[in-house]
């Protein structure tokens, strides 16, 4: 077994911060490390696999902070652009004004789009699996196996 890391030097390995260790562990999604000398916590390298996959379902399934931050910003900027828009008399300096507002949306789109192609293949992928337990369960009942 490899040799368990301290809190840091996990974290440094995860791309996250001991904070962030500590979160998934109160809500139980890490299991509690071992602790020694003066309850210094200790983890697996063997669970950075684990940490890795939070992150990837926390990136598909859930809007992080900044992400709402950044729609916001996306939102505060279009309503600038659209009051600039109708207040604006030249054609020119309009039509400047939509192609700025174009690009953050297509920029917010594409983001969108991102997450949906991510969401789509863990989609796949559980059907997947699914599709292997049910025909390994069909398996088992036409031979009469029982678990």
């Amino acid at each position: 077994m490899a040799e368990s890391l301290r809190i840091g030097q996990f974290a440094a390995a995860c791309g996250v911060t001991p904070r962030t260790l500590r979160f998934y562990e109160e809500r139980g999604l890490l299991p509690t490390p071992t602790r020694q000398v003066r309850t210094m916590r200790r983890y697996s390298p063997d669970l950075i696999p684990r940490v890795e996959r939070i992150q990837q379902l926390q990136s598909l399934l859930d809007w992080s902070l900044e992400d709402i931050r950044a729609v916001l910003a996306l939102e505060d900027q279009v309503a600038t652009l659209r009051n600039r828009y109708h207040h604006s008399n030249s054609a020119l300096n309009r039509q400047a004004l939509l192609e700025e507002a174009t690009t953050l949306t297509i920029n917010q789109l594409t983001r969108v789009r991102q997450r949906l192609i991510g969401l789509q293949n863990l989609q796949q992928d559980l059907e997947e699996k699914l599709a292997r337990y049910q025909a390994l369960s069909t398996q088992s009942h036409t031979r009469g196996e029982s678990c």
